[in-house]
C-alpha cells in the first residue's frame, strides 16, 4: 500500500466500502466451496474396519449430519480435507461447512438475504447454528419469521424467533430444551497469555448462580472490613478462592474472630509441567500456561501447602539431543521416548490442528510392521513417530493421505488430490534468550 499518495476523504469512504463488499464476497465464495465439497465427498455406507479406540471399542465412520434434515451427508473425512487447504482446524471446517449447508439447503430466504449483501456472513452464520436440530417444516417456518424484517435481524431476536418456531411445532420441546440447558451445567478454566491468572467460566442452575453472587459480595465485603484495600472486583476473585476453604468462608461470614485458613482442608493436587533451561535463570515455561518468573511459581507452592494443598511440579530440563534415541523392536515407545515426542511436538502434526500432543496417538510415520511379520528391527524411534490426534490418526490409517518429516523437524503432507502442506514442529522448549 503506497501511504504516500493522497486521498481525499471521499475516495477513502469509497475504497473501504469496496474493500467491504469484496471481503463479502469472498466470505461468500468460501462458503459456495464448502457446499461443492461436500458434495464431492457424500457419506460412504461402509465403515473401515479393524479399529478400536482407547477402551477396545472398534470405532466406525461418524454419520452424525453437519447440517439439519434435508441438507446431504458428508463422508467424515471431507472436513479434514477442507480445513487442511483453509489452514484451520478440523472444528472449524466442520463448523463452516455445517453452516454452509444450513444456510443453503434449509434457510434459502436468509441465504437470499446474504448474497444480496443485507446480511453479513458471520451473522448468517451464527444464526444457523440455532437451527440444526428443527424439522423440515420447524426450520422453513424460522427462516420465513427471520427474513420478513431483514434490516431488523440480529442474533438475539433471531434466537428468540427461532425458539418460537421450535415451539410452535413441537411443543413438547420446551421440556427438552430446559433438561438441555441443565446438562450444560459446568465449571470450565480457561488459560490465557499471562499464567497468573486463569479464568473461571460456570454455567450454573440460575438461582444457585444468584445465591453464588450474593455469597461472593458477602465475603468480599468481609475481607474488606478485615482490612482489605483491594478493589471490589480483586475482592471477589479472591473471595472464590476462599470458598475453596468451606470452614474459612463459614468462619468469614459468620463473623468469627481469627478467622483463618485451615490447614489441611484442601483436597487433590495440582500438576504443573515445568519447562527449565539452564541458561534462562528465573524464568519457567508452564505447559499451557506460558511463562512466568519462578517467583511466580514459589509463591504458588508457599501458599497452596499452607492450607494443606499439593502442588506436583513435573520438571523437564531441557537438553541439546531431542531427535535421537534407541529404537526398541516394539509397537508402542516406553514412558521416555514418548515424552521425548511430546516435547518436540507440542501439537497434532496435520495441517491447522491444534490439540495438545499429549492427548494424542503417537503414530508411525512409515507404518509399523510386526517383527513377526517380517517387519525391520528398530522401527519404534523419536523419528519415525510423531503425534496424531485421533481423528487425523483414523484419516491417516484409512485414506490416501500420506506424510514424511524431514530432517529439519518439518512435515510434508501430502492429500488426496495432490495438495501439499507443510507443518513447522512447534516444540514445547520454551524460547532460548539471545545475546
Amino acid at each position: 500500500m503506497d501511504t504516500t499518495t493522497t486521498l481525499t476523504a471521499a475516495e477513502v469512504i469509497d475504497r473501504v466500502q469496496a474493500a467491504r463488499a469484496l471481503a463479502h464476497q469472498c466470505e461468500v465464495e468460501q462458503l459456495y466451496m464448502a457446499i461443492h465439497w461436500a458434495l464431492l465427498y457424500p457419506c460412504r455406507d461402509e465403515s473401515p474396519a479393524g479399529w478400536e479406540d482407547d477402551h477396545g471399542i472398534f470405532a466406525t465412520a461418524s454419520r452424525a449430519p453437519l447440517a439439519g434434515p434435508g441438507a446431504p451427508l458428508v463422508d467424515e473425512f471431507a472436513p479434514a480435507s477442507f480445513a487442511a487447504a483453509l489452514g484451520i482446524s478440523l472444528e472449524a471446517a466442520k463448523q463452516r461447512m455445517a453452516d454452509a449447508l444450513e444456510l443453503v439447503y434449509r434457510l434459502p430466504r436468509l441465504w437470499e438475504l446474504v448474497l444480496d449483501g443485507q446480511i453479513p456472513v458471520w451473522r448468517a452464520r451464527a444464526i444457523s447454528r440455532e437451527t440444526h436440530d428443527l424439522s423440515p417444516e420447524a426450520v422453513a417456518f424460522a427462516d420465513r419469521l427471520i427474513s420478513a424484517t431483514p434490516s431488523k435481524i440480529g442474533l438475539v431476536d433471531a434466537a428468540r424467533l427461532v425458539q418460537e418456531a421450535r415451539l410452535y411445532f413441537d411443543p413438547d420441546r420446551a421440556v427438552a430444551d430446559e433438561e438441555e440447558e441443565l446438562a450444560r451445567r459446568g465449571v470450565w478454566l480457561r488459560h490465557r497469555g499471562n499464567p497468573a491468572t486463569t479464568d473461571v467460566v460456570m454455567t450454573l442452575d440460575t438461582p444457585d448462580a444468584l445465591l453464588l453472587d450474593q455469597t461472593v459480595g458477602r465475603i468480599a465485603g468481609e475481607l474488606r472490613s478485615l482490612g482489605d484495600t483491594d478493589q471490589l472486583d480483586v475482592r471477589r476473585a479472591r473471595a472464590v478462592g476462599i470458598l475453596a476453604d468451606p470452614q474459612y468462608a463459614l468462619d468469614l461470614m459468620s463473623g468469627r474472630e481469627g478467622a483463618a485458613p485451615s490447614p489441611g482442608s484442601v483436597l487433590g493436587a495440582v500438576n504443573l509441567y515445568v519447562h527449565l533451561d539452564p541458561d534462562q535463570p528465573g524464568a519457567v515455561s508452564i505447559e499451557k500456561l506460558g511463562a512466568a518468573t519462578d517467583q511466580l511459581l514459589t509463591d504458588w507452592l508457599t501458599r497452596y501447602a499452607a492450607v494443606g494443598g499439593k502442588v506436583i511440579v513435573r520438571p523437564v530440563l531441557h537438553l541439546n539431543d531431542t531427535t535421537a534415541s534407541t529404537a526398541v523392536d516394539q509397537h508402542d515407545p516406553p514412558s521416555a521416548m514418548r515424552e521425548l515426542c511430546m516435547l518436540r511436538d507440542a501439537y497434532c502434526v496435520f495441517p491447522g490442528c491444534i490439540r495438545d500432543s499429549r492427548s494424542c496417538d503417537l503414530d508411525h510415520i512409515t507404518t509399523y510392521i510386526p517383527i513377526a511379520d517380517g517387519g525391520p528391527p528398530g522401527q519404534t524411534n523419536p523419528l519415525n513417530l510423531a503425534p496424531l490426534c485421533r481423528t487425523h490418526h483414523r484419516m491417516k490409517t484409512f485414506t490416501s493421505w500420506d506424510y514424511k518429516r524431514r530432517d529439519d523437524g518439518t512435515y510434508i503432507w501430502t492429500a488426496p488430490t495432490g495438495h501439499q502442506y507443510e507443518v513447522p514442529s512447534i516444540s514445547r522448549r520454551p524460547p532460548r534468550r539471545t545475546n
